[in-house]
């Protein structure tokens, strides 16, 4: 596997993890379905794999790497472990994915919940929670990308935006959008927000 596919792979990996915090980063596509539930034997194949990565992960350097699990619909995710943020440390070590990239290459296609799609009329009021934002404190905060993100990357932003202040601004734009919140920093994914759109 090339290291761009490990690169998506760890992508991939680091919105499911965030899923297990109690956010749910990319809820099915509509249309899409997961896993077969007749399929009990592969997602118990799909769970072991997921272990054996993480033990690899652990063996490689990342000795707090959390358990594999899978989702209630079938799908592999890292459970959260409190007080340690393990999609930064793996961000950190490259050579530790590296070495473990030959479990990943063994996934199937559906091994990971779907990238939620957004509508245009989603993307627009996604833009009118940026505004909001900004009108509440946070000046330098983006305008969402195609894919519904707010890229912090070039901005005074970029090493993330602190609790204290974000949290007053989240919970006063929360009338315009309660859906998932995207936010992406030095090349991280965080997952905030929750809630229907």
């Amino acid at each position: 596997m090339t290291r761009t596919t490990s690169t998506v792979f760890l992508i991939a990996l680091l919105a499911v993890g965030a899923g297990t915090a109690g956010c749910d980063p990319g809820g099915a596509a509509s249309g899409s379905s997961g896993p077969s539930a007749s399929a009990s034997g592969s997602r118990q194949h799909l769970l072991a794999l997921g272990q054996e990565w993480v033990q690899c992960i652990r063996a490689h350097g990342l000795p707090r790497m959390p358990d594999a699990e899978l989702s209630q619909d079938g799908y592999l995710q890292i459970a959260p472990q409190a007080g340690y943020d393990w999609k930064a440390d793996l961000r950190n070590h490259p050579t530790t994915i590296d070495a473990c990239k030959s479990i990943e290459d063994r996934y199937p296609p559906n091994a990971f919940r779907p990238k939620e799609q957004f509508s245009a009329a989603d993307l627009a009021k996604l833009a009118e929670y940026a505004k909001c934002i900004r009108e509440h404190g946070i000046p330098e905060f983006p305008d969402p990308n195609a894919a519904g993100e707010f890229d912090l990357t070039g901005t005074s932003l970029a090493n993330g935006i602190p609790e204290q202040q974000m949290s007053p601004a989240a919970r006063a734009c929360q009338q315009i959008w309660t859906g998932d919140v995207r936010i992406t920093d030095n090349g991280g994914t965080v997952h905030g927000g929750g809630g229907k759109k």
